[in-house]
Order: structure tokens, then sequence, then C-alpha cells
């Protein structure tokens, strides 16, 4: 308890060093979700992943990804019941899509990301995705 507590701590530390640019929308990057989904990747999977923002400022809040039928829609909100809840900073969501963070390893390991449900639900909806080589980012 007093483990997680210090890292927590030492997060939010970090976080105030390294802060979000005024002009980061996490809307915006989420929106590319849908952009770059690939039906036929996802063949016939139903999933619904959260993703929740805080401590952010103006990018707090939650917006939830549906797929289904082949389609990916995005809508505001955090959609009951969900398959995957992803709860962490801005901050956490623009080191992971610059690469900065992996996101496979690291935010486990120091509580950046906090996962409920489905734990693996994130990395299976980036399989979904076809990102452009030249799309600036690593992963949504």
């Amino acid at each position: 308890m007093l483990k997680q507590l210090l890292l927590e701590l030492a997060l939010k530390q970090q976080l105030k060093r390294n802060k979000v640019p005024e002009d980061f929308r996490v809307e915006t990057y989420l929106n590319k979700i849908v952009e770059y989904f690939d039906g036929e990747k996802a063949g016939g999977r139903r999933m619904t992943v959260v993703y929740e923002f805080h401590d952010s400022g103006g990018n707090d809040g939650a917006w939830t990804v549906s797929i289904a039928d082949g389609k990916c829609a995005l809508s505001v909100g955090e959609a009951e019941p969900y398959d995957t809840k992803l709860y962490m900073t801005a901050e956490t969501y623009r080191r992971i899509l610059t690469g900065l963070m992996e996101i496979s390893r690291t935010p486990y390991s120091t509580g950046a990301v906090r996962f409920y449900g489905n734990t693996l639900g994130h990395r299976e909806l980036n399989e979904y995705l076809s990102i452009p080589k030249n799309a600036g980012v690593a992963a949504l």
C-alpha cells in the first residue's frame, strides 16, 4: 500500500514537470481510432473500451470506443458495461501516443494507467487499427 502511494506521488511530481501542451486534446487522438479502424481486422468482434482522463484540465472526461459489426464509433461519456477501461492523465496518454511510454509494459508497473475489466483490451483494440507510418503516433 505504501509502495503504491509513493509511486503515485512520484508520478504526480513527474507530471507537474512535464505538463501537456495547452493545445493538446485527447479527443483529437481518440477520433483517430475511428479513422484508422480496420473492420476486416476486427472481424465480428464486439468490444467497448472506455478512456477516462483525470487531473488533466480541459482534457478531463471519459470517451467510449465501441466496436460492433465491423464498425467503430467514438462517443463522449462512459458506457456501461465496458470490456476495458483505461484511467490516466492526458500527459500519460500523450507519452503513449508519441512512444515515450510503451503501453505494453511501463503503465502496468508504474501505475500510470489503471486498467479495469480486461487489461488486454487496449492492446487488442490497437491490433484492429491500421496506423499509417507517417501518422506520428505509436499507439492509440
